[in-house]
């Protein structure tokens, strides 16, 4: 696989070439040493290497259409934070009704929104939508890369699951960016 900076160089190039593709221009915007600073400070050790290495090497990515839409944007370090935040907050328990069962449900959501970081908008989309790293499912290569929808109120039977299926994530960040250009340029959905 690819590492993510050389696939957007490839893309880059390919934009000069095919002057009819659905993207129009690819962007990285460096990242200042204080906010990842403060973004590890905060976070600790549940990012992934690879990740941190792309942003702090390379920077943000962001991808634009011919209109200047963004069809994919990395979150800064202080949006990331504070769309964590928000996910930790975001469960309330009247949104599931005031049965036991119910309270239960989302007791068992917002320990799972807990986990997730979000780190990246979903490609398409111009809502709160994002590519999470989920910190409580890890392989080698790092946490789970998974989509969270502003609307998902069923991640905790999924992800709390004895062998959640994860057949359409991944744990590769390298691989996520190459799923993301295949679906910013419309050649597929991001997943398997």
């Amino acid at each position: 696989m690819p590492r993510a900076f050389d696939l957007i160089a490839a893309l880059k190039e390919r934009l000069e070439r095919e002057k009819e593709l659905p993207l129009k221009a690819v962007h990285v915007t460096p990242v200042g040493g204080k906010e990842l600073s403060q973004l590890e400070r905060t976070l600790g050790k549940v990012l992934p290497e690879t990740y941190l290495q792309f942003i702090t090497q390379h920077g943000l990515f962001r991808a634009t259409d011919g209109y200047g839409h963004e069809r994919a944007r990395m979150l800064s370090p202080s949006e990331v934070l504070e769309r964590h935040e928000w996910y930790k907050e975001f469960v309330e328990e009247d949104s599931f009704g005031d049965e036991e069962e119910e309270m239960e449900a989302a007791r068992r959501e917002a320990e799972v929104r807990r986990r997730l970081v979000p780190f990246q908008y979903i490609s398409n989309s111009n809502v709160s939508d994002f590519y999470s790293f989920d910190t409580g499912l890890r392989r080698a290569t790092g946490p789970l890369i998974m989509q969270a929808y502003h609307d998902d109120y069923d991640l905790a039977p999924w992800l709390l699951a004895e062998a959640p299926d994860v057949s359409g994530c991944t744990f590769d960040f390298d691989e996520h960016m190459s799923w993301v250009l295949r679906e910013c340029l419309e050649e597929g959905k991001w997943g398997r």
